[in-house]
């Protein structure tokens, strides 16, 4: 049974860690890192790491499972909302899982992320149909959580309004969409 839940968020750790194997992507920078899951894959990459999150406690979390692996490579944590950070270089790729559930305002994150790289943004939206996103946003209505679907066509329109539709690969996973746009 938790193999069926887990299916669409082991497609996106998949394709992304395949993606960033490659030789061209040196930097990367993890939005929403949450425990460290993909900033540990980064670093056994060799690629060097920048994990942004909001929530103390999680990056923590990912300092912790970093310091235990006794890894080479750079690797910094910020403590910040993206939104309203800014940062000083670009990266060779931008990883965003998780987030664009809690983002009012896609087009204008979109727009931002495009500037943060030089090469490729991983994104994952989650999807506003199925069981499972009702009985989510049932969940998150309960806890006076906002919470933010998207429909193939709602994501398109923030691509195409981002100018970046053209640039993107857009993956149905069932659950979400997974998007790659290469610059």
């Amino acid at each position: 049974m938790d193999q069926l839940f887990r299916k669409d968020i082991e497609i996106r750790f998949d394709a992304t860690i395949a993606l960033t194997e490659k030789d061209s992507i040196k930097s990367v920078l993890d939005i929403g890192c949450g425990p460290g899951h993909f900033v540990v894959k980064f670093l056994e990459q060799g690629k060097e790491v920048t994990a942004l999150d909001i929530a103390p406690s999680m990056l923590e979390i990912t300092k912790k499972r970093v310091e235990s692996m006794q890894i080479n490579s750079k690797f910094e944590t910020i403590l910040a909302d993206y939104a309203e950070y800014e940062f000083s270089n670009k990266f060779d790729a931008v990883c965003v899982m998780g987030f664009f559930d809690y983002v009012q305002e896609p087009v204008k994150i979109l727009k931002k992320l495009l500037t943060e790289t030089n090469k490729e943004l991983y994104l994952y939206f989650p999807d506003n149909k199925g069981w499972l996103a009702w009985q989510r946003k049932i969940r998150y209505k309960l806890r006076n959580c906002p919470l933010y679907l998207y429909s193939k066509n709602y994501l398109d329109a923030c691509l195409k309004e981002a100018d970046c539709f053209h640039l993107a690969e857009i993956r149905d996973t069932d659950r979400g969409y997974y998007v790659i746009i290469r610059k």
